[in-house]
């Protein structure tokens, strides 16, 4: 079975106007490795890739020990990486830059797909199987309709593409088996403790407080 490099599949999504994508690896050293392999490709423009270039010196004069030199040469062809090794100053400077088209490619752990505020018209998912503390473990329909879900920018898309990359292990037929499992039930991980409590309070006016809890998907799970 051959598998697609990420060179080529790079070039269909361009070929097909499928950028800017997130491509999704389940490891940070894979994330940081496909950016340095594609740092020959230039996804930008002289005009964008002199705009990035810009807005990477305004970015170093303000916040110099934050700058990951490992990333500047692909940052400056368009791709970039995301995930928990980087910078917290360093990751919202990407996704800004993504944020205005300046970046078209963004490797990124399973994370980003919640939570954080960069449309893509397409999302890539490198695998169907990810690494855990036991071993290797195939994605649950909820992670795989979550990482999918970002694919499709609000009020610029009409559609979305999620495209799943074939590997040795997996192909169409795990992918099918996933979504047709169905969707499992959301359990909420929100636990009020005393310390919460006190520091929500702290913070917040106590109207504030019951606004957060009864909007949480714990209260509406117990009483509703």
């Amino acid at each position: 079975m051959q598998v697609p490099l990420i060179r080529d599949t790079l070039s269909q999504l361009c070929e097909n106007d499928m950028l800017p994508a997130i491509w999704f690896i389940f490891s940070r050293r894979g994330c940081d490795a496909a950016v340095e392999y594609l740092e020959d490709c230039r996804l930008l423009h002289d005009c964008e890739a002199s705009e990035v270039e810009l807005e990477l010196r305004r970015f170093k004069m303000q916040y110099p020990d934050a700058v990951r030199e490992s990333a500047v040469k692909g940052l400056l062809r368009g791709v970039a990486a995301h995930h928990a090794g980087c910078l917290p100053l360093w990751k919202s400077f990407i996704e800004e830059l993504f944020q205005r088209g300046l970046v078209k490619v963004v490797f990124a752990t399973e994370t980003l797909a919640a939570g954080i505020n960069m449309p893509a018209r397409t999302a890539v998912m490198s695998s169907l199987i990810k690494r855990i503390d036991a071993g290797r473990q195939l994605l649950t329909p909820n992670e795989l309709f979550q990482m999918a879900g970002r694919a499709g920018r609000r009020g610029i898309d009409t559609v979305g593409h999620a495209v799943l990359v074939q590997t040795p292990y997996e192909g169409p037929e795990e992918c099918c088996d996933i979504i047709f499992a169905g969707l499992e039930p959301l359990v909420s991980q929100f636990t009020a403790s005393y310390g919460m409590v006190l520091n929500l309070l702290a913070v917040c006016i106590f109207i504030s407080f019951y606004y957060y809890l009864f909007r949480s998907s714990c209260f509406l799970q117990i009483f509703i």
